[in-house]
């Protein structure tokens, strides 16, 4: 049998051929640019989306944290003694607890550290504990415990004749608190420093030897 002749395809119905697959194969790659710049969008925003609320997040717990007292260190126990007072020597020590809460105060104290803490009278600094080692737990609430001691040579004597009188005058002496922690930043100056309310101590009736707080007690909020 013979051969079927081919029949050639006009050359008008190639070309058309040709356009048709050209157009479709320009449609397609419009389609999938369309849906990469789509979906490159979609994840633009995405992020966008979660800096804004991971900054958001981080303004709420800063500002949470700095108007909600629970998040402050604070001092639930301040005991006040005389040693040694006359009309030119005095002698006193502080024993103090210092509680650490659940959440730490400020991003980046030290887990594992030491610490001092600073007692003030009137704005000026008249006794500075030993170094002091300290071990935090994320998320535990501790309680660290200090003293310190100060006597005449550690403060001029305008200052130790006021605390005299208030000794034996008003029965109550006010003092100011200072904490300091190891910063764990990197490149940073190394110190984290908690000032505490003033502390009002009061004696005990006809007592000028021991004397503790009598009201609400301090709280030391992180000072940026």
């Amino acid at each position: 049998m013979e051969n079927e002749a081919l029949i050639p395809i006009p050359t008008s119905q190639q070309s058309e051929r040709t356009q048709n697959d050209t157009s479709q194969q320009s449609e397609r790659t419009r389609n999938d640019t369309g849906q990469f710049f789509f979906c490159l969008v979609v994840v633009l925003l995405a992020l966008a989306a979660l800096v804004i609320f991971c900054k958001n997040i981080g303004k709420l717990a800063e500002e949470e944290e700095e108007v909600n007292p629970l998040y402050d260190v604070t001092i639930p126990s301040l005991d006040f003694t005389v040693l040694n007072m006359t009309e030119t020597r005095l002698s006193v020590k502080w024993d103090l607890l210092i509680r650490i809460p659940p959440r730490l105060p400020g991003p980046y104290v030290c887990l594992i550290g030491y610490f001092k803490a600073f007692i003030a009278y009137n704005g000026v600094t008249i006794a500075t504990s030993p170094i002091e080692s300290y071990t935090l737990k994320w998320l535990m609430p501790m309680v660290l415990q200090v003293s310190l001691t100060a006597s005449e040579g550690d403060m001029d004597g305008a200052i130790m004749k006021n605390i005299v009188e208030d000794i034996k005058a008003r029965g109550e002496v006010r003092f100011g608190l200072r904490l300091l922690f190891p910063d764990c930043t990197y490149g940073s100056s190394g110190k984290m420093n908690y000032v505490c309310d003033e502390a009002t101590l009061r004696f005990k009736p006809d007592s000028q030897r021991d004397a503790a707080l009598v009201e609400n007690q301090p709280h030391c909020p992180y000072q940026l």
